[in-house]
């Protein structure tokens, strides 16, 4: 490819961007993910309403229950199953494709969008939620309010671009996104403590607990192998998106 060329393609990345936000937020479901996120905030002045200041409980029964375990997947398996979900339910990923533009370059402002999108949603529903009630508490509350804005990076930045290299194979993306975090992640990873290297949700607690010590048991990760784990699941889901896009058949049709 030559720089003129190479500069024309990198152009389009902005565009790319805005018109997966435009996508994206004119989706009713997204109204419904900023209802979700605004649940842990809502839990964490009730808590106040209380005078309930315990980091442990707050950790384990709002940022554990709810922030991690639905607020987190529901948010990343929609934006990042969706950042193709437009063209591809309506064709129109033959003319995104027809562009002059690096396949590289289209999965890179996709990934960018989703991302971004998930962490605006579960970084803020997390900070929120630790201010009003956990940094009365102290480091403690502070550490622990790290510690979850470390996880919601991580597993948003997993998740995300997990989910959008899966939608690319499939239009069922969704639903095996969803149906992984709550039979693999949920109860599986309860039973069969050793799946932990293959799950995106151990690689977020692993990351948090570098912050705040988690409940006995709940981070079966040290910081260093999460952190190097979910690198190497961003690098794999990249090249693998990038590669199908490259490999993707004309009439827009995937399994």
């Amino acid at each position: 490819m030559t720089g003129s060329s190479r500069t024309g393609s990198l152009a389009a990345f902005p565009d790319i961007v805005w018109l997966t936000f435009r996508q994206q937020l004119g989706r009713r479901r997204t109204v419904l993910l900023v209802l979700l996120a605004a649940l842990p905030p809502l839990l964490a002045l009730i808590y106040r309403a209380f005078g309930q200041v315990d980091v442990r409980s707050f950790t384990d029964n709002v940022f554990d229950l709810v922030s991690l375990t639905i607020v987190l997947p529901l948010a990343t398996v929609l934006f990042g199953s969706g950042a193709f979900g437009a063209e591809n339910d309506e064709g129109t990923i033959v003319y995104l494709l027809a562009k002059p533009i690096s396949r590289w370059v289209i999965v890179s402002a996709k990934a960018f969008s989703a991302v971004s999108l998930s962490l605006v949603l579960t970084v803020a529903s997390v900070l929120v939620a630790g201010v009003i009630e956990l940094l009365p508490a102290g480091a403690d509350g502070a550490s622990a309010t790290e510690a979850y804005v470390a996880a919601m990076v991580v597993g948003s930045l997993c998740y995300s671009i997990l989910f959008l290299a899966l939608s690319l194979f499939t239009r069922r993306a969704l639903v095996i996104g969803i149906g992984y975090s709550l039979v693999w992640e949920g109860a599986l990873s309860s039973l069969l403590p050793g799946i932990a290297n293959l799950s995106v949700r151990q690689y977020a607690l692993g990351a948090a607990d570098g912050f705040f010590q988690l409940h006995e048991q709940a981070a079966r990760l040290s910081p260093t192998t999460a952190l190097t784990l979910s690198a190497i699941l961003i690098v794999v889901a990249f090249g693998l998106a990038t590669w199908r896009l490259m490999r993707f058949e004309m009439s827009g049709s995937t399994d």
